[in-house]
């Protein structure tokens, strides 16, 4: 019997879902977790979140519906009404970042499968415990963790672990959107100010602004690993493609849709039109984020390439941390 496994990525509005084919996918998260005043998002947009799921559901894709990773109180009664719609429209899981969501989750939807996002930020099987009693079913664990850690975690607590395996690793979250200081030095207003491709850089780092959320500047990428992490169990994978275009998310999906069919049949071969596109996508790099212990930066791989953990294009805009320096909060 051939092994199954999900490949899922994430979507914030209904255009985005428009524009996308979705077709490498098996899941969609939907809803951008950083901010209420991003683009149409769809948690804020309850008419359209009803249309997301109806149509995610009608091409057999699972529907899962986010929540924000860093809730004020004053989010909450929307979130609740994000909630309702999300069962009455048969979403398959909802995904948290914070206790007080869950507590709600678990108390007034009980029968909603519930993920845990990677910003709720699990380092233990102590802390994934807690979350499983409380009815979680899955867990993203915090990027910052090496493979073996998460590995530890799984086999304490037997809950599958999500991972990140391709798209910018998110780094943190705000309050404040220091983008909108630049509204009219640049033209350019709330909300299509994080639309735009943002970087902060100094020498070979860089980070991604997505305004109250940062992400890294190079695409975690773990292509050449797929096959260790079939053969370790794994099975739910995420390409992270939150701010990147409907081609980004087809065309690194159909990458890693095919890799993961291969790995999974037993095949190790990497096919040179893979890393061209993954190439031709990463804006700054490629990294292996913090699966083997590393900074976050490297690129490890059985293979070289040279070209692709170096420091590649810029975005189209390019700050320089010198141009940002006391604004950053």
């Amino acid at each position: 019997m051939t092994r199954s496994f999900e490949l899922n990525t994430t979507i914030s509005n209904l255009r985005d879902l428009k524009a996308s084919d979705l077709s490498p996918y098996d899941a969609i998260y939907l809803g951008n977790i950083t901010c209420r005043l991003y683009e149409a998002n769809l948690l804020e947009h309850l008419d359209d979140l009803r249309e997301a799921i109806a149509a995610v559901k009608v091409q057999g894709k699972r529907a899962y519906v986010t929540s924000y990773a860093a809730p004020r109180n004053d989010f909450l009664p929307k979130l609740r009404k994000a909630l309702a719609v999300a069962v009455e429209a048969g979403a398959d899981a909802v995904e948290v970042h914070n206790l007080g969501v869950l507590k709600i989750v678990h108390e007034t939807h009980p029968g909603l499968p519930v993920h845990i996002g990677g910003l709720a930020n699990v380092y233990t099987d102590a802390g994934a415990e807690v979350l499983k009693r409380f009815g979680a079913m899955r867990i993203t664990p915090n990027y910052e963790l090496s493979l073996e850690e998460i590995g530890q975690i799984q086999r304490q607590v037997g809950l599958p672990m999500e991972l990140l395996v391709h798209g910018k690793m998110p780094l943190g979250i705000s309050d404040h959107c220091f983008l909108l200081d630049y509204e009219e030095a640049w033209g350019v207003k709330c909300p299509d100010l994080c639309q735009q491709d943002l970087f902060l850089k100094q020498g070979d780092w860089a980070m991604k602004s997505i305004g109250k959320g940062v992400l890294s500047g190079r695409d975690v990428c773990m292509l050449e690993h797929l096959p260790q992490l079939v053969a370790e169990g794994r099975d739910c994978f995420r390409i992270e493609a939150v701010s990147e275009s409907p081609a980004y998310r087809l065309e690194v999906g159909r990458v890693y849709r095919e890799a993961l069919k291969q790995a999974v049949a037993g095949m190790n071969g990497m096919e040179e039109g893979w890393w061209n596109t993954l190439r031709n996508h990463a804006r700054v790099g490629l990294c292996n984020g913090f699966y083997f212990g590393g900074s976050g930066m490297e690129y490890l791989g059985a293979r070289r390439w040279a070209e692709a953990s170096g420091p590649g294009r810029p975005g189209t805009d390019l700050l320089q941390l010198s141009q940002v320096k006391g604004v950053i909060r």
